[in-house]
């Protein structure tokens, strides 16, 4: 793959500002490595541009939502799964579901649901992997996570994926869709109008991303643009590795099953260094 420029960067970079609810799948936004000349990584570059040029966070905040009426809440979501493999993007998805059967992510709080489509007059925005519900701090994480480390995706594009879906969403309409879920301990009624959205990325610990983090004190702007966006980082102590049985784990297998995890995940919050 050729090098590029710093000013080839932020051209193809300025290219993508006509969808910005479609940025954050533009190829210069997932490539790793460092600019030819300069030697400052794509992603910094990319970063400053978006948050001094584009003003980015706060046209995230004005981009079009998902319209009233939208069904959130898919009626399979019964943490079963048809159709299993074992590598790939649908061992990445089982891994949601497994999630979701665990039900608690700790300060995450509880899965309340996994791989919601969103789609907005007729395109297909993206997936939050994720919706769990916190009532200690009323708080609904809507979470993108990268599972499968072969993907090696940019810290930065995880991050910009989820507040894409993050920001797509009207809060009233989102919290009103899962309002059945929304409980406190013991079944205890919470105020709606209490609760907070926010998003949050899950990652493997140890993974290419995660390691993206410890070097975020030499990439100010992408730790900036996290800020900006109100992204909490939260990484997985242990893989997560699936336990399934051979008749489930064939290719164009007939039986519904609930995928569950070898080990309880345990999760630690990653700190955004301020710089």
């Amino acid at each position: 793959m050729n090098r590029l420029t710093a000013r080839e960067t932020k051209e193809r970079l300025d290219a993508l500002m006509k969808d910005p609810q479609t940025l954050y799948l533009g190829d210069i936004v997932n490539r790793r490595g460092r600019c030819l000349g300069t030697e400052v990584p794509y992603s910094e570059i990319v970063a400053k541009r978006l948050l001094h040029t584009h003003a980015f966070p706060d046209v995230l905040k004005a981009l079009p939502k998902v319209p009233r009426g939208y069904d959130f809440i898919a009626k399979d979501h019964d943490g079963t799964t048809l159709d299993p493999t074992i590598l790939g993007l649908q061992q990445e998805s089982r891994v949601a579901v497994a999630l979701y059967n665990h039900k608690i992510l700790g300060k995450l709080g509880k899965v309340i649901d996994y791989l919601v489509p969103i789609d907005i007059e007729g395109k297909h925005v993206g997936i939050i992997d994720l919706v769990t519900f916190d009532a200690e701090t009323s708080t609904v994480f809507v979470i993108g996570y990268a599972y499968n480390e072969e993907k090696r995706e940019t810290l930065l594009r995880c991050s910009l994926d989820i507040a894409t879906m993050r920001n797509s969403l009207d809060d009233n309409r989102f919290i009103q869709a899962y309002h059945g879920k929304l409980v406190g301990e013991h079944g205890a009624p919470v105020d709606l109008k209490e609760i907070k959205i926010e998003s949050a990325v899950l990652l493997l610990e140890g993974s290419y991303q995660d390691r993206s983090i410890v070097v975020l004190k030499r990439m100010p702007h992408v730790a900036d643009l996290l800020h900006d966006l109100g992204i909490r980082l939260f990484v997985v102590g242990i893989a997560l590795e699936l336990r399934d049985k051979p008749r489930f784990t064939r290719k164009h297998s007939l039986y519904p099953y609930k995928p569950v995890l070898n080990y309880v995940p345990v999760l630690r919050e990653r700190s955004i260094p301020v710089l």
